[in-house]
């Protein structure tokens, strides 16, 4: 199957890094409460699961367009996450041995090989007395994105053993109904304490967010006969989530966001992702307009906390201009991430 390249996931990812650095920066300069008309709207649009679906999308037709290449996969997927992964790291590490009078040298050296390798999530104790608590905490969704690339090629391998759409629909309904339950289990098993430290692993495992990504998928797979109905229409499928969440998040209270597991949540999550894939195929040019083929989201993401972290440790909290300085230094950072570091990587991928 042959997905256009005239497409706006630039733009896409670029608001979905934005969302989540808005949403945290508003939460930790302490400005919630002065911005909450905005954040109730944003609420809605999380990027972390808009992340995740466009990664089932995209992630599964590279490898499918490369006829299962795994060594040109693994080392695309490597050369797009890790170089500017390790410089955020060395960087939040030089910021650490700055701001923090005492490091206990043996946890500083497994938190540095934590965030280098594939447990971005881990952070120590001793590490957690600056700024908002953790180092870096959001690559915890590039520890699972990470997982992800891994198992991809396995579940493909498999669901591609199907030869009729119908039976490929049938598996991946098991598969997200078992992704469901396994997400279910570990927020509401009796077995494991909910702040455990197996608990809190568990948690950030793809098996955990598997069911978002799998809608990725099952978009993808299907979508020689979706793409009709997502195509220039994405205001069509904005009026529909609008209304969705406005009868059943905001009047029945049936779901609070798309991380809930239930009916409505997984509803609303999937109407989000079909708005997301409607919104990469309409208006097509319009990323390559505004963005000239700079893609500054990843940047934007791993950054936004160690800047956090910078300011409120000198002291610059309390007012919306914060975080206006905020957005505007990381967006700095992230476009020379962009020139410098991650540009010249993909350069180097076949």
């Amino acid at each position: 199957m042959k997905i256009s390249r005239e497409n706006n996931f630039d733009l896409i990812r670029l608001i979905a890094a934005f969302q989540v650095l808005i949403w945290h920066g508003a939460e930790h300069f302490g400005v919630f409460n002065k911005m909450y008309g905005f954040l109730a709207v944003l609420f809605h649009f999380p990027g972390v699961p808009v992340f995740f679906t466009i990664s089932g999308f995209l992630i599964s037709h590279s490898l499918e367009r490369n006829n299962f290449d795994l060594k040109k996969y693994f080392r695309n997927r490597a050369l797009r996450i890790y170089p500017a992964l390790w410089v955020c790291t060395i960087i939040t590490a030089l910021l650490l041995l700055y701001f923090l009078k005492e490091i206990v040298v043996k946890e500083f050296m497994v938190w540095f090989l934590a965030q280098i390798s594939f447990l971005q999530f881990y952070a120590p104790a001793s590490l957690k007395t600056w700024g908002v608590g953790h180092p870096n905490g959001s690559l915890w969704s590039v520890a699972v994105e990470l997982q992800f690339y891994l198992v991809l090629p396995l579940l493909l391998y498999f669901i591609n053993k199907t030869k009729k759409l119908l039976y490929t629909n049938l598996l991946l309904g098991v598969l997200f109904a078992l992704a469901v339950g396994v997400n279910y289990f570990i927020n509401h098993n009796t077995f494991l304490p909910h702040e455990g430290l197996l608990s809190k692993f568990l948690g950030n495992t793809v098996f955990y967010y598997l069911y978002f990504f799998l809608t990725g998928i099952t978009i993808y797979k299907n979508f020689s006969w979706i793409e009709y109905y997502l195509r220039n229409k994405v205001f069509i499928w904005l009026l529909i989530y609008f209304v969705y969440v406005m009868v059943f998040k905001v009047w029945l209270g049936y779901y609070i966001n798309p991380y809930d597991i239930n009916i409505a949540g997984i509803v609303a999550n999937t109407l989000l992702s079909l708005l997301s894939l409607s919104f990469a195929f309409s208006y097509v040019h319009l990323s390559k307009k505004l963005l000239h083929e700079n893609d500054i989201s990843y940047g934007i993401y791993i950054y936004h906390i160690p800047v956090i972290n910078t300011m409120i440790s000198l002291g610059f909290t309390g007012e919306i201009k914060y975080l206006i300085i905020m957005a505007f230094i990381v967006s700095l950072i992230a476009f020379a991430s962009w020139k410098l570091i991650e540009q010249r990587a993909l350069r180097a991928k076949f």
